[in-house]
């Protein structure tokens, strides 16, 4: 009896369990929404109740277009609708399908390629924009420049009528602006607390030179903090050609001619007549690229003043050997013994060669013995004047050679070492003064 009665609870229970399977089906059928899962070109973007919420969103977007470029356009993506049931959860809200469909929709509009050396660079909407665009960048080029006779692109530039997606379509500034850039990405960086242009172009693996022609209105070697910079280098696609009449006066340099004479020692020189700058009317074709002078076509020429060439007059004539060189050779041999300036208290205005008695003397360059004698302090003391606003004095001589009047020429024997005057041994007191100031003979001679 107990047998039979746990396979009857049994048999219950399941159909039990059956029963309630499917009244959990059917309220799920009752309640579940027939709908739509969407998809674009094999990318899902949404569950829709109704496929006109779709065509609406997309006819709305045609018609927005249509408002700013004022050209119909159309869609060739694949569209595909799959029915499905699902809870009111599960449909997607009207701003998130919005959002999903922006970013895969591509509608098709006709517009106008630029094209340069044949390749597609940029669409506008039709060829009127792309003819602004282009005469824009002639113009701007042209700016300042008289008597135009040519403007052109250098590269070859050409128009196509073309479907294309919207999403490449650009209004007349955007292509004005990428033309001239290479891109209408400029990217900015914000100067930060340290930075200077070497870390920020090793940051960016930029040459500075680069950093610059991106910033030519901004002095890049004082960058200030949250200072914004671009650190995309702007490559124009398109090179224009100006080609101008210019006139203009141009100044004629005067040539320098040399005429010898005896008149003046070797490697004197003297100005004959002076030179004088001539002038002249020029008339050109100059042709710039992008700004700058690449060729200048001299038309005509008008002279205005006759250049006047400058004449200067060359010796000939050796100079005699008591003229001065201009470069002092050592007055005698010896070791240094004593330097120029501050000595015992007072000021040493010459050196001290130290050199046994009776050593020869030489004139350090050519000139004529002004003074041969004796003077106090110096003892036997020759001057020589050089001429040349050079004087030089040999003193504690223990004899002279040269005589006062005499003129000597460079490294003649003019007196011998001693000790006279104020000296503690033989050697020799040797002076240069300039103007009667006197100088650091080792500036002169080396010991």
């Amino acid at each position: 009896m107990n047998k039979l009665n746990n396979i009857l609870k049994k048999k219950y229970l399941l159909h039990y369990i059956a029963l309630s399977i499917t009244i959990m089906t059917c309220s799920v059928l009752y309640f579940a929404t027939l709908s739509y899962e969407v998809s674009i070109d094999g990318k899902d973007i949404g569950i829709v109740e109704r496929k006109k919420d779709v065509y609406q969103l997309i006819e709305k977007k045609k018609s927005n277009i249509k408002k700013e470029f004022q050209k119909d356009v159309k869609i060739d993506q694949e569209i595909v609708f799959t029915k499905c049931r699902v809870g009111k959860d599960k449909i997607t809200s009207p701003e998130q399908f919005n959002e999903n469909l922006n970013e895969v929709i591509d509608l098709t509009i006709q517009a106008y390629a630029i094209k340069i050396q044949g390749k597609e660079i940029v669409y506008v909407k039709d060829k009127k924009s792309a003819e602004n665009v282009l005469n824009r960048i002639k113009e701007e080029h042209k700016e300042g420049i008289e008597d135009v006779k040519e403007i052109k692109f250098v590269e070859k530039v050409d128009l196509a009528e073309k479907d294309i997606k919207i999403s490449k379509l650009k209004n007349e500034e955007s292509a004005y602006e990428y033309l001239l850039t290479g891109t209408d990405d400029v990217r900015k960086y914000t100067v930060k607390d340290g930075d200077n242009l070497w870390n920020i172009s090793r940051k960016y693996n930029l040459n500075i030179d680069d950093i610059e022609k991106a910033n030519p209105e901004i002095d890049i070697e004082k960058l200030d903090i949250d200072q914004e910079i671009n650190i995309t280098i702007p490559k124009s696609y398109l090179n224009v050609k100006v080609v101008n009449l210019a006139s203009y006066d141009e100044r004629i340099p005067y040539n320098t001619i040399y005429e010898e004479t005896e008149s003046l020692y070797k490697g004197d020189k003297k100005v004959k007549a002076e030179g004088k700058e001539g002038s002249k009317k020029v008339i050109a074709e100059v042709t710039r690229i992008n700004g700058q002078v690449d060729s200048t076509n001299i038309l005509e020429e008008e002279i205005v003043e006759d250049v006047q060439d400058k004449i200067v007059l060359k010796g000939t004539k050796n100079k005699p050997t008591y003229i001065a060189s201009g470069a002092f050779s050592n007055p005698t041999r010896g070791t240094l013994s004593s330097k120029y300036g501050r000595r015992w208290g007072k000021n040493h205005t010459g050196i001290d060669i130290a050199a046994p008695k009776g050593t020869p003397i030489k004139a350090s360059d050519g000139g004529t013995v002004v003074f041969s004698g004796t003077q106090n302090g110096y003892g036997k003391l020759i001057i020589i004047d050089h001429n040349n606003g050079y004087k030089t004095y040999y003193g504690h001589c223990s004899s002279l050679v040269a005589s006062k009047g005499q003129k000597v020429a460079k490294g003649d024997i003019i007196a011998k070492v001693g000790s006279t005057g104020r000296s503690t041994g033989n050697h020799l007191h040797f002076e240069v003064r300039k103007n009667n100031v006197p100088l650091n003979p080792s500036g002169y001679v080396k010991y």
